[in-house]
């Protein structure tokens, strides 16, 4: 869904995940749980580097089929498990030099649902740059998001309760 406030363009997705918020929060800080959703099917991930603390970077590197796409890096601005993330997700395209870098905000919300059951709500926002500056990316952002939460329910579910 897509929403527009004066100039700003934002989606929010929300659904149920079959998963408890704990392992969800989790699957968006741990890298080897990242790599099994961060990206969406139509890419490869080439690489992920996270710093899972309040000014820690995250990157992820992305190629189709073989060639790179450019990636995403970001830095989190609220991490309160297992509750709330914010991060800055800014788009980096193949020539950030010639101005392909669009700075976005993702807000991700957890709520615990019926039993091990999570309601995630995801808000990107600050989009009105990207969807005017990177027109083949910002209409694959919503049916990106929805195969990615697929996949990242997917992982959450197959995290161990008691891992760290």
């Amino acid at each position: 869904m897509s929403q527009r406030g004066g100039s700003e363009v934002a989606i929010r997705i929300e659904r149920t995940l079959h998963a408890p918020p704990d392992r969800v929060f989790r699957a968006f800080l741990d890298p080897d749980l990242m790599r099994q959703w961060v990206t969406p099917d139509d890419l490869d991930l080439e690489r992920i580097t996270v710093d899972p603390r309040v000014g820690g970077r995250i990157e992820v590197w992305h190629a189709r089929n073989g060639l790179s796409t450019g990636k995403f890096e970001g830095r989190f601005v609220k991490i309160d498990p297992p509750r709330e993330l914010v991060y800055h997700w800014a788009f980096v395209g193949t020539e950030p030099e010639k101005g392909e870098y669009y700075d976005t905000l993702v807000r991700v919300m957890l709520v615990p649902w019926a039993e091990g059951q999570t309601k995630i709500t995801v808000v990107h926002e600050r989009l009105e740059e990207l969807r005017r500056g990177a027109p083949h990316v910002y209409p694959r952002l919503v049916p990106g998001w929805e195969n990615c939460l697929d996949k990242l329910e997917r992982a959450a579910r197959s995290t161990p309760a008691n891992r760290p």
